[in-house]
């Protein structure tokens, strides 16, 4: 238990020292530290049902952290209020495009129903897909690595992106990141200021609040 969580720690903390001194996408340290936990598994007795267990205080950590971010929302309180009616309309965007984009890309591409349901959840947050998943007959064990997945290329590449077409606004980038990479992308928000960070904090929670409401209606017209 106690080698899990330490090998976790370490892995992030070297990783994150990597990041700093060669800024790169590739360097992001969340991606970092999950291609180095997937060797170490691999190549020690640590098995992963063992990795699971001994990292468990960790996966519950995430909500209390998904919550902490209420308080650099309150604090930008003003600035989102002021463009809530964006914010709620890139929600409800955000959480059709992936609810239907997504998985309708999977099907023409041969896959089968499993993999498209859980595809469907890539841009919700781990903590809700958790409880979310089992509700609407989606696996978690499978959704969950294509969530962490979606946020380490979203924390990698989004802001590149974003920067590329020209869009610099704060605000913007928090929503983007938060509705498309959930808390690794609001975890590179922080890097772009206070706003973008609780706007992606926003809009993450909104987007696992929307997906909850929307999933049947979609799954239903997906046929599934």
């Amino acid at each position: 238990m106690a080698e899990a969580l330490f090998v976790t720690l370490a892995a992030f903390w070297g990783s994150s020292l990597l990041n700093t001194r060669f800024r790169h996408p590739l360097t992001n340290p969340v991606g970092l530290s999950v291609l180095a936990l997937i060797l170490y598994i691999k190549l020690t007795p640590l098995t992963l049902a063992s990795y699971q267990s001994g990292t468990s205080i960790l996966v519950f950590l995430l909500k209390p952290a998904v919550v902490a971010l209420g308080y650099i929302l309150y604090q930008q309180r003003r600035w989102v209020v002021l463009r809530g009616v964006p914010l709620l309309l890139g929600v409800f965007a955000g959480t059709i495009t992936s609810l239907t984009l997504t998985p309708l890309i999977a099907r023409a591409l041969g896959a089968n129903q499993t993999l498209q349901m859980a595809l469907s959840l890539k841009s919700v947050t781990s903590p809700i897909a958790i409880d979310l998943a089992p509700t609407l007959g989606v696996e978690a064990e499978l959704a969950v690595p294509l969530i962490i997945i979606t946020g380490i290329f979203g924390a990698a590449f989004g802001v590149g992106l974003l920067r590329l077409v020209g869009i610099r606004d704060p605000f913007v980038v928090g929503l983007a990141l938060g509705v498309s990479s959930h808390g690794i992308g609001t975890a590179r928000a922080v890097e772009e200021g206070p706003l973008a960070t609780a706007v992606s904090g926003l809009a993450m929670s909104f987007l696992g609040l929307s997906t909850a409401l929307f999933a049947p209606l979609i799954y239903r017209f997906l046929g599934w």
